[in-house]
């Protein structure tokens, strides 16, 4: 086995292989696409629900397969919310961190390329980066967000800290995913379903565009932390407004004052700026997010009509 860093990139080869991808929290949503891309692209992967905290059999799996590359989407969202997380802070930390670190650090022990789900919810809107302004958040810049906000969100923190000292892993920050299956997890369908929307301009991750791109990225040996978002900006009233139009032409929601708006200072309200992803990818490959949220709704239509 031989391993070179350059950069950001990370090579790897070992003729020995079972599988090229190795899936662990293949039944959760952002697992559920990775598998739908893989089937797409036709790879020689393998699911497994081994739990993150079973050190001991990860290590089996790896020897056992032997993969190329690692995805991992497995991990604790919180039911049903991160709320979740205030009143069981040593699972979240079990599953959360110690978990994260043993997949992460065993890849690395068997010179493994890994892909991890982390968050984008770590930055708010601040002088430097002002709402409207177009001035995104960059990778190297310092979260000020959640270091004494949601626990989830602390865990994060410290996880993506600890992330930093692996050469062999591609950290992908999520941002409200979303995507064209009503899936519950889906930002779309949790916005039907809230008494009240907190609308303000935010980058999201659609789950349609950027899936496929992963697969590239790690057969591409890309490692590093990307912020992993469509470019450009829209707030949830944007959004609510293609749903009506493209969906239901009833639908009625609650927007918060802006006044009451204004009072919630600290929420992770932000743009990420994506130009260190759109650089590895011909241009277009990404679509603006306003964009790619009109067309997410109207495949959702299409299908809806046909069933």
């Amino acid at each position: 086995v031989s391993t070179q860093s350059t950069g950001s990139l990370c090579v790897m080869s070992d003729p020995s292989h079972q599988v090229d991808f190795l899936v662990y929290g293949a039944s959760g949503y952002l697992g559920q696409h990775l598998v739908k891309w893989l089937k797409a692209k036709k790879k020689n992967y393998t699911t497994l629900s081994t739990r993150l905290q079973n050190r001991e059999q990860i290590e089996k799996d790896l020897d056992k397969y032997k993969p190329k590359y690692v995805l991992c989407a497995a991990g604790l969202a919180g039911r049903p919310n991160i709320d979740w997380f205030e009143t069981n802070k040593q699972e979240g930390i079990r599953v959360n961190v110690i978990g994260a670190l043993n997949i992460v650090d065993l890849c690395y022990l068997k010179k493994v390329h890994c892909t991890f789900f982390g968050t984008g919810l770590l930055y708010k809107y601040d002088e430097k980066h002002p709402l409207g302004s177009g001035i995104g958040y960059k990778e190297d810049e310092e979260p000020n967000y959640g270091h004494d906000g949601p626990y989830y969100i602390q865990l994060r923190l410290v996880l993506e800290k600890l992330l930093q000292a692996y050469p062999n892993v591609l950290n992908l920050r999520v941002i409200f995913p979303l995507s064209d299956d009503f899936h519950e997890r889906s930002l779309i369908h949790k916005l039907t379903k809230y008494s009240k929307i907190i609308s303000v301009p935010n980058s999201f991750t659609v789950v349609d565009d950027l899936w496929p791109l992963i697969i590239d990225m790690a057969e591409r040996n890309i490692c590093g932390t990307f912020n992993f978002a469509n470019p450009g900006v829209i707030t949830h009233n944007e959004i609510l407004e293609l749903y009506k139009k493209h969906i239901d032409p009833n639908f009625t929601w609650n927007s918060m004052p802006e006044e009451e708006v204004k009072k919630m200072v600290g929420r992770p309200n932000c743009e990420l700026d994506v130009s260190k992803l759109l650089s590895l990818f011909p241009s277009g490959t990404i679509p603006n997010v306003k964009h790619s949220i009109e067309a997410v709704l109207q495949r959702q239509k299409e299908r809806t009509q046909k069933s």
